[in-house]
C-alpha cells in the first residue's frame, strides 16, 4: 500500500468519525429540544403560575425563620416522644431487612439469565417484584392499617413490600448482567441451583447488592418517618399532630430529629459500604 493510499483511507476513517459525530450532535440538540418543549407545554397545560413560584420565595423564608425557627427540642426530649423515634428506627430496620430477605432470593427467580424455571418461577418472581412496586408505600400503609389496625405492625409491613419491589427490581437486573461463563461453569461440574446460586452468581452481584441493600435502609428510615401519618406507627404520627395544631416549633424539632437520624444512618452506611467493599 503506498503513502497515498494510506493517507486517503486515514482521511476516509477521519470524515466518517467527524460524520457519525455530527449526527451524535443532533440527536442530542433535537432531544433537548423536544425535552424543553415538553416542560414548557407542561407548565401551560398544568396551568403553573410561574410569578407566583418566583414570588414564593420571600414568604417560604419568612415562615422559616419565623415560625419554625428555633426548632422545640425540649419537646422532642419527652419520653412518648423518645420511645416514637425508637419505634421509628425499629420499624425501618426490621422492615427493610425483612424485605431484602424476601427480594434477594425473587430477584434470584425473577432473573431471565438464570431463573430455574421460565415458564412459572420466572413469571410469579416477577409479578411479585411488580406488585410491591407498583404501589407506593404510603398506599400500602394504608390498606395495611385498615386490614391489621393503627401500630408499628401495618408500618412495618408496608416497608417490607416496598423493599422488596424496590431492591428486588435492582437487585434482579444485576443478576441479568452477570458474566453467564462462570455460571455455566459451575454448572458443568453437576452443582445444583443452590450451589450455583453462591458460588457463580452471588460473588459477581455482592458489591452491587450490598449498596442496593444500604440504600434500602436509607430510603427505609425516611419512609418510615411518615408512616404514621395514616396511622402505621412511628414519629409521623407526632409530627402531624403538632402541624395540625400549627406548633410549628416543635414540629421542626421533630424535623431536626429526623435530619439529624438521616445524617447519622448516611455516616453509618457509608462506613459499611467502604468495610463490606
Amino acid at each position: 500500500m503506498t503513502s497515498d493510499e494510506m493517507t486517503s483511507g486515514i482521511d476516509t476513517i477521519h470524515e466518517s468519525y467527524l460524520a457519525d459525530r455530527r449526527i451524535r450532535w443532533i440527536w442530542k440538540f433535537v432531544i433537548l429540544l423536544m425535552t424543553l418543549s415538553f416542560v414548557v407545554w407542561t407548565v401551560d397545560v398544568l396551568n403553573i403560575p410561574i410569578e407566583r413560584v418566583l414570588r414564593m420565595f420571600g414568604p417560604l423564608a419568612t415562615m422559616v425563620t419565623e415560625r419554625l425557627m428555633p426548632p422545640d427540642l425540649y419537646y422532642v426530649m419527652e419520653p412518648r416522644i423518645l420511645t416514637s423515634i425508637l419505634e421509628t428506627i425499629e420499624m425501618s430496620v426490621l422492615g427493610v431487612v425483612g424485605g431484602l430477605l424476601i427480594a434477594m432470593p425473587m430477584a434470584w427467580l425473577g432473573a431471565w439469565n438464570v431463573t430455574p424455571n421460565r415458564n412459572f418461577i420466572y413469571p410469579m418472581a416477577r409479578t411479585v417484584i411488580v406488585v410491591a412496586r407498583a404501589i407506593p408505600t404510603l398506599m400500602w400503609a394504608i390498606l395495611l392499617v385498615a386490614i391489621f389496625g393503627f401500630g408499628p405492625f401495618a408500618g412495618t409491613l408496608a416497608l417490607i413490600k416496598s423493599t422488596i419491589g424496590f431492591a428486588g427490581k435492582l437487585m434482579a437486573e444485576q443478576v441479568e448482567a452477570i458474566d453467564m461463563e462462570r455460571v455455566d461453569a459451575i454448572r458443568a461440574t453437576g452443582a445444583n441451583e443452590i450451589q450455583i446460586f453462591f458460588y457463580g452468581i452471588l460473588p459477581q452481584v455482592k458489591p452491587a447488592w450490598v449498596g442496593i441493600s444500604l440504600y434500602s435502609w436509607d430510603s427505609g428510615f425516611r419512609g418510615s418517618t411518615i408512616l404514621g401519618f395514616v396511622g402505621a406507627g412511628g414519629m409521623g404520627l407526632y409530627l402531624r399532630a403538632q402541624i395540625s395544631v400549627m406548633e410549628y416549633h416543635t414540629a421542626m424539632g421533630l424535623i431536626t430529629v429526623v435530619i439529624g437520624l438521616v445524617i447519622l444512618s448516611e455516616a453509618l452506611s457509608h462506613h459499611l459500604r467502604h468495610r463490606l467493599y
